[in-house]
């Protein structure tokens, strides 16, 4: 089943901005300390982003980080300085690069490169680098002991977008596990996986979730009727499409599903009556498709009656010679001859030479038994022409022809 219409959106990209001191907080180690002229750019630069002038401060750490005088760590705290002045600017692309940057020089302390790791990740999958955005969120799993949900639903977007559903299912089922109230957007995202790794059972049993906290929308009705449909369990599906008609969550195309699944399970009458309900509230058109849907309900619904009224309106709204052949055939059935050569004896539309066969023969056969025998042996002869009716137009024929000779004998 294809999954477009599967719809969540990726996660929004939250960098926390916070200031760099001479010494950094969480080291004593003099290797993590800023050289004198370091910080003096820095703390300039810190005060401009927070008076929301981010491009000045990336103008002074420019010309910083242009020194070749700056020890590794200096460089590396500039960078990544320099990645969320960018951030703060919307230039992702440009921030994920100098995060980047910051990470080649492994100058920064342990807990620093570990968090830039995640927000390298983030930054990457929101600027659509999945496979390069997984590589520093792996790095980040790596050594987070305790990775919250919201982790686990940015690597789950980043699987999606690499098409690796069996992780992505993974990680979703993790995060939905670790919240105790999961947004729809992670549940649509499992789904999706589900979907494509063709896992209906489950697939089916998130729908479920899905719709009893949000009942309302009927997407989720009919996609979930769809799966009981590929796990045949057709009398679910049924279920569900009833359900989700008494609550009003169909519309025309819904309202169509539900009268094929009544087709479907035997359930003629209940097809007929619900077309014929939805026709007068203005919901299903009666175009010709519907009315013969209706005119096939009550004829396997045994009520011939009911058919043969929807019969004439066919041929009355559009002239539908094929109408014309079933309903002639009922009332032959029925044995109701003058009818049936009132709906048959007329010029005939349709140059499909075999219905035109089939119409000739019934006509001819309405004659004989209103004792109209040349007509019979006319529509009789003209039925020869082709071979669905040649053989008992023949019949027919030779049958007319021993009763004349009956009639010259006596």
């Amino acid at each position: 089943m294809n999954n477009s219409f599967i719809k969540f959106k990726l996660i929004s990209v939250f960098i926390t901005l916070f200031l760099f001191c001479s010494h950094y907080a969480l080291a004593k180690e003099e290797t993590y300390l800023l050289q004198a002229s370091t910080h003096s750019v820095l703390s300039e630069a810190h005060k401009s982003m927070q008076a929301g002038n981010n491009a000045e401060a990336l103008e002074k750490l420019n010309t910083l980080i242009s020194s070749d005088k700056l020890k590794n760590y200096d460089a590396a705290v500039v960078y990544q300085t320099m990645g969320f002045a960018e951030n703060g600017l919307t230039n992702f692309k440009s921030s994920a690069k100098h995060f980047i940057k910051a990470l080649s020089l492994n100058a920064l302390p342990k807990e620093v490169t570990h968090d830039l790791y995640f927000s390298t990740a983030q930054l990457l999958i929101h600027i659509e680098k999945p496979k390069e955005g997984l590589k520093f969120l792996s790095k980040w799993f790596a050594d987070e002991a305790k990775p919250k949900a919201e982790a686990h639903i940015l690597a789950a977007t980043a699987y999606y977008y690499t098409e690796d559903y069996k992780q992505l299912i993974v990680h979703v089922e993790k995060a939905i596990a670790l919240s105790k109230k999961a947004p729809l957007n992670w549940h649509e995202l499992l789904l999706a996986g589900y979907y494509e790794t063709k896992d209906y059972k489950n697939a089916a049993l998130i729908l479920e979730t899905i719709i009893s906290k949000h009942p309302d929308k009927k997407d989720y009705w009919l996609q979930l009727a769809g799966i009981y449909q590929q796990l045949e369990q057709d009398k679910k599906s049924l279920a569900v499409y009833e359900l989700a008609y008494k609550q009003e969550l169909l519309k025309k195309e819904g309202i169509i599903q539900l009268i094929k699944s009544y087709h479907y399970m035997d359930m003629p009458l209940k097809a007929a009556n619900l077309i014929e309900k939805e026709m007068a509230v203005g919901d299903i058109e009666p175009n010709k498709k519907m009315l013969n849907l209706l005119v096939d309900s009550w004829l396997l619904a045994q009520e011939r009656d009911k058919a043969k009224s929807v019969f004439k309106e066919i041929i009355k709204k559009f002239n539908d010679d094929t109408a014309r052949l079933r309903l002639g055939q009922l009332y032959l059935d029925s044995e109701e001859w003058g009818k049936a050569v009132e709906i048959l004896n007329v010029k005939l539309e349709s140059r499909d030479k075999v219905l035109l066969s089939k119409i000739n023969l019934l006509l001819g056969i309405g004659q004989y038994h209103s004792e109209n025998l040349p007509m019979a042996t006319r529509a009789f002869t003209q039925a020869l022409s082709d071979k669905s009716t040649n053989e008992q137009a023949q019949w027919w024929l030779e049958l007319l022809k021993k009763n004349s000779e009956l009639i010259q004998q006596s």
